[in-house]
């Protein structure tokens, strides 16, 4: 209760004290002046290529992990690895189509 009340307190110095700047309508224009350029909003073809090898290889990922897989026996190692290398695959791919999107876009 007594840090609303000296609160109010200090809020209330404040507003009395204060200094009103007045107004310059060449302020915005200057501060406005003074940013940097405005950026492309796509993305670069360079990063849909770097997704491209990417997805090459997790295909090579997975043919190289399905080739040495015993089909007599599915471990639970077998398992954690298709689920990591699926999420790995969808995660690239989906980050490629979206980098694909943006950069049709511009």
């Amino acid at each position: 209760m007594n840090t609303n009340e000296e609160d109010k307190k200090l809020a209330q110095v404040l507003k009395q004290g204060a200094h009103d700047p007045g107004e310059n309508p060449w302020f915005t224009r200057r501060v406005l002046n003074k940013l940097p350029e405005k950026r492309e909003k796509g993305t670069s073809w360079s990063s849909v290529a770097i997704y491209a090898i990417a997805l090459v290889a997790c295909v090579i990922c997975w043919l190289l992990m399905w080739h040495g897989q015993n089909w007599d026996v599915i471990t639970v190692r077998d398992v954690l690895y298709n689920v990591m290398m699926g999420g790995v695959t969808f995660t690239v791919l989906w980050q490629a189509i979206n980098s694909l999107i943006q950069a049709a876009d511009v």
